[in-house]
């Protein structure tokens, strides 16, 4: 049984959440598990496991977003056998495990969680919020399987930047923004999309009748166009903080002399690059078509509609 946290408690987790906030902004894991530590201190003592476990489900996300998979697994394993299953912190481990699982191509193993998390209809008393909960959980789920199954290591990432640049500005003027995803689309191979299509079916399967009519069919997910979205929906968790993140040379030049000094210094096109190199993604057409689509959008509309959004930051839709 968990005791009342005093007021000097209190005090203190409240100095600490944003320290805590803050490590995460900045993925700065070090720093989020030295503070997680003062955390623990506070909590353990109140024997508080639940408010505990939410803290370190934010900390395994960042280990899961900084690629220490093996610190993050063993988290989300522990979160899981501590916390009450019909709980939203376990719903939350459980769908951020499945997530690591498929990051590391062990989907026979993601499957049983993606199956718990979305037949678990106790959680999550309101309709809408639940829907909105696993809408958001399936498309997350798919976008996992699509940037990780496009890493190849044999590839060559050494791309010509001012060819790209060409291809670019080619694909910008004589295609509609859907012809743009419907073009990346076909770039993605097979394999991706055959993933797509198993894991999307599968997470489908474990939804009502009902729940699965008011989304789109595991076929229609990758015909070439919604494949296109998918995947570039993806690259914003390899390529939003070298573009969107203040810091960064592209945005400073963008924010002090707009899209156009951005585009001439070609600070934009070599970050999508390099980002996606980082990755192992070494598909021409796709990098050209996600240039294409920054491009297009401009830098003021992607950095809002594509921000990532970690799974503990569902619950506040």
């Amino acid at each position: 049984m968990s005791l009342k946290l005093t007021d000097q408690q209190k005090n203190r987790l409240q100095r600490l959440e944003p320290q805590l906030k803050r490590a995460i902004s900045e993925q700065n894991l070090d720093a989020a598990k030295f503070i997680m530590r003062d955390i623990q201190d506070v909590l353990e003592i109140t024997n508080n496991k639940t408010r505990l476990a939410q803290y370190k489900n934010w900390l395994y996300e960042l280990a899961l977003e900084t690629g220490d998979y093996n610190f993050a697994e063993r988290g989300f394993i522990g979160n899981r056998k501590i916390v009450n299953k019909n709980t939203r912190i376990y719903l939350e481990a459980s769908a951020l495990l499945a997530i690591c699982y498929l990051r590391t191509e062990k989907y026979e193993e993601a499957k049983p969680l993606i199956q718990e998390v979305l037949k678990n209809d106790k959680v999550i008393k309101s309709d809408r919020t639940r829907h909105l909960f696993k809408k958001n959980i399936i498309e997350r789920f798919d976008e996992e399987v699509a940037l990780y199954s496009l890493k190849d290591k044999t590839g060559n990432p050494n791309f010509d930047i001012d060819e790209l640049e060409r291809e670019a500005v080619v694909l910008i003027q004589t295609k509609t923004e859907d012809e743009i995803f419907e073009s990346l689309g076909k770039q993605t191979p097979q394999y991706t999309k055959h993933l797509i299509f198993e894991i999307d079916s599968f997470s489908k399967k474990q939804l009502s009748y009902t729940e699965r009519k008011l989304l789109p069919s595991s076929a229609k997910t990758i015909k070439d166009k919604e494949a296109g979205k998918t995947v570039f929906s993806s690259f914003k968790r390899v390529i939003y903080n070298s573009i969107c993140d203040p810091k960064s040379e592209v945005y400073k030049a963008w924010f002090t002399n707009g899209m156009g000094a951005v585009l001439d210094k070609k600070y934009l096109i070599t970050a999508v690059v390099g980002s996606l190199a980082q990755m192992s993604i070494c598909i021409k057409g796709l990098i050209v078509s996600a240039i294409a689509l920054v491009i297009r959008f401009g830098l003021d509309v992607y950095c809002v509609h594509y921000q990532p959004k970690g799974v503990m930051e569902i619950r506040k839709e």
